[in-house]
């Protein structure tokens, strides 16, 4: 069985062979689109929260070479694998000549705007500087993760950070209130790429993402905060995937207090205020598309102590 990090860490264990991580999924609370790079890049705003949604990642010491095991078929096992880049990335370097072996237990699905492969890497990258005890500063993580995905920097720190440029200028928030949160994935998969080449650039602006931090700070509940989530990249998406807009109306006529598409989606989030309301949602529902119940947390897979919720 893979050991607990986390524990070892308490222990003072000096030399690790083996670590499981938690993989924290992300959603975005708001994204705007504010301009785009000459190099294609889109920049961003957005309030991005960790959720107790997660994958496992498992990681052991190897004589050489990276190997990677994947319980979801869909998703790849080679070098197209963030977690293979980022494992790869880190070993060269570190100008480690040993390797790892990897195993992901997959529980974010693929292509759903939750950051999974970006969690996976930047477990890999957590891991691997704990196993291998090169005890890189956090400002060193993070400028290897961001070589690695723009999401990564982010899957690192977790809790509650505003983002900025593409991603990676992370600024921390007050923490949410907690909450329960429905997440909607319908059976279609959306390529980030794709949809960033569809927008439109008389979206860009700060439409969501400055309104929702000033009532945040101001100590507003989901009440308010609720109703100044938003996503422009829904204008797209939506387009393209319908279920969107209807699983959107199903949850508005629930009760929810907001609806939001994270990322490029096309999972929608929900916001309940109480557990019940979420449970009968998800049983009322399930079946006619993956439904997940989660609630968010105050960390990411770099930090070893605060806690979820």
């Amino acid at each position: 069985m893979p050991l607990d990090a986390e524990l070892l860490l308490e222990w003072g264990e000096p030399a690790l062979d083996e670590i499981c991580l938690k993989a924290y999924a992300k959603i975005n609370l708001t994204l705007d689109v504010v301009g785009k790079r000459q190099d294609g890049y889109h920049l961003l705003q957005s309030v991005m929260q960790s959720i107790d949604l997660c994958d496992l990642v498992s990681l052991r010491k190897a004589p050489q070479g990276i190997s990677l095991a994947v319980n979801d078929p869909a998703v790849p096992a080679d070098a197209q694998n963030t977690a293979w880049r980022a494992a790869e990335l880190f070993l060269n370097r570190m100008e480690i000549r040993a390797g790892a072996a990897i195993a992901i237990e997959k529980q974010i699905p693929a292509a759903a705007g939750l950051g999974g492969g970006s969690a996976d890497a930047a477990a890999v990258l957590v891991g691997l500087d704990r196993l291998y005890g090169t005890g890189l500063s956090p400002t060193a993580l993070q400028e290897m993760a961001l070589s690695v995905g723009a999401d990564v920097p982010f899957c690192i720190q977790g809790g509650t950070q505003f983002a900025e440029g593409i991603g990676e200028q992370l600024t921390e928030l007050p923490p949410v209130p907690n909450a329960a949160f429905v997440l909607v994935k319908p059976r279609a998969g959306m390529a980030t790429q794709r949809v960033y080449q569809m927008l439109e650039p008389s979206v860009f602006g700060t439409q969501y993402s400055q309104e929702f931090i000033r009532q945040l700070v101001k100590g507003e509940n989901w009440q308010a905060l609720a109703r100044t989530m938003g996503n422009v990249l829904e204008s797209v998406t939506a387009k393209l995937v319908p279920e969107v807009g209807i699983w959107e109306r199903r949850l508005l006529e629930s009760g929810v207090l907001g609806t939001v598409m994270s990322g490029s989606g096309p999972t929608v989030v929900g916001i309940f205020s109480t557990a019940d309301q979420a449970r009968h949602f998800h049983d009322r529902w399930q079946g006619q598309a993956m439904i997940v119940l989660s609630h968010p947390v105050e960390r990411g897979v770099g930090q070893s102590n605060g806690g979820d919720r």
